[in-house]
């Protein structure tokens, strides 16, 4: 990517998804836009992986692992009263300095892989709503699954803006999120029962190990300190339930996978945050692949950011296509707007 590309790309993060949600990024986005140095490091990332969230979740993962440096004192992921954001700036460019090849490391090697459970609380409605119209159990494939935390959205509980409480019976977390605008989707009192749950990802993260753990902490922003105790609690849920998690392309394997899942249950195929990542001919050979598979059984394919940020549901039943827009949503899942 091209500097002043990336630069204005820095800008658009700060404005559009760092500001009332982290200073800190935002302070030092609009700094670090200005760096040719920084903006250099930035281009390390591998093709397809955001800038902006790599610089930060590698400089963050750095500081996790404990290095004494006084960029620690801005992190409220680290110190209890931390420094003014605006002041970050040449403490940042410090630490890149004196750990550049370690940062590099990071930037060439690892990707966004986020993991967000508080996004299933607007999945739940949509789980709701295709149990409602198949009568079956689902059969999960997610795609994009990091460490497999959202293929236990059944053993979350949910709640929205209401005391009523949805979800797993006896949720090991609970999660909640503002449900804006008049629509009010289907909402079962129970989940829906699950049959299978598969997830695919060209890089697993396994949380047994230390560094991929520490790599998925490092990628939450250093103000949520909510988003930080909901990964600890799923971690420790899929440590105690733990799914089948295949290392690879989704779309070479997913056909193969998809054909393990019997008739008995409703194929439910989804991802979130992660299409953004493909590029224009992954996206329409994956498409190419859902509609092939369309030929062969019923399933639903459950998605954002292929092409708007939009959550979609589309169904795909006795070899015809009904796709829908359900929802506009927050990218942190705090919130969503239901339209159908």
């Amino acid at each position: 990517m091209r500097m002043q590309a990336l630069s204005e790309l820095f800008h658009l993060y700060a404005e559009r998804y760092f500001r009332d949600s982290s200073p800190l990024y935002e302070a030092l986005s609009l700094q670090i836009a200005k760096d040719a140095e920084l903006l250099e490091l930035a281009a390390h990332a591998r093709e397809g992986q955001p800038q902006p969230n790599m610089l930060f979740g590698a400089v963050h993962d750095l500081l996790l692992r404990g290095i004494d440096h006084p960029l620690r004192d801005f992190y409220p992921s680290l110190v209890s009263n931390p420094g003014e954001p605006a002041l970050a700036i040449g403490p940042f460019q410090a630490f890149c300095a004196a750990y550049r090849n370690e940062l590099i490391t990071l930037l060439e090697t690892k990707r966004v892989q986020t993991n967000e459970v508080n996004r299933c609380a607007y999945l739940y409605p949509a789980f709701c709503h295709i149990y409602r119209q198949s009568g079956k159990p689902l059969a999960l494939i997610e795609v994009g699954t990091s460490a497999g935390l959202q293929l236990l959205w059944d053993r979350y509980s949910y709640s929205y803006g209401t005391l009523e409480v949805y979800g797993g019976a006896s949720a090991e977390l609970h999660l909640e999120s503002e449900l804006v605008g008049d629509k009010k989707p289907f909402l079962l009192p129970s989940s829906p029962p699950v049959a299978s749950r598969v997830g695919i990802d060209l890089h697993v993260n396994d949380l047994a190990s230390e560094a991929d753990l520490r790599w998925l902490n490092a990628l939450i922003w250093p103000e949520h300190r909510k988003r930080r105790q909901h990964l600890a609690k799923a971690a420790a849920c899929l440590k105690r339930h733990p799914v089948r998690l295949i290392e690879g392309d989704a779309l070479k394997l997913i056909e193969g996978v998809a054909s393990e899942v019997s008739e008995d249950a409703m194929l439910c195929i989804f991802h979130t945050h992660v299409a953004n990542q493909f590029s224009a001919e992954a996206k329409l050979e994956w498409t190419e692949r859902l509609q092939e598979l369309g030929r062969k059984r019923d399933f639903y394919h459950l998605y954002n950011n292929m092409h708007d940020p939009d959550l979609h549901l589309d169904a795909c039943l006795n070899g015809s296509w009904r796709p829908m827009k359900i929802a506009e949503t927050e990218g942190h899942g705090r919130s969503f707007t239901w339209q159908v």
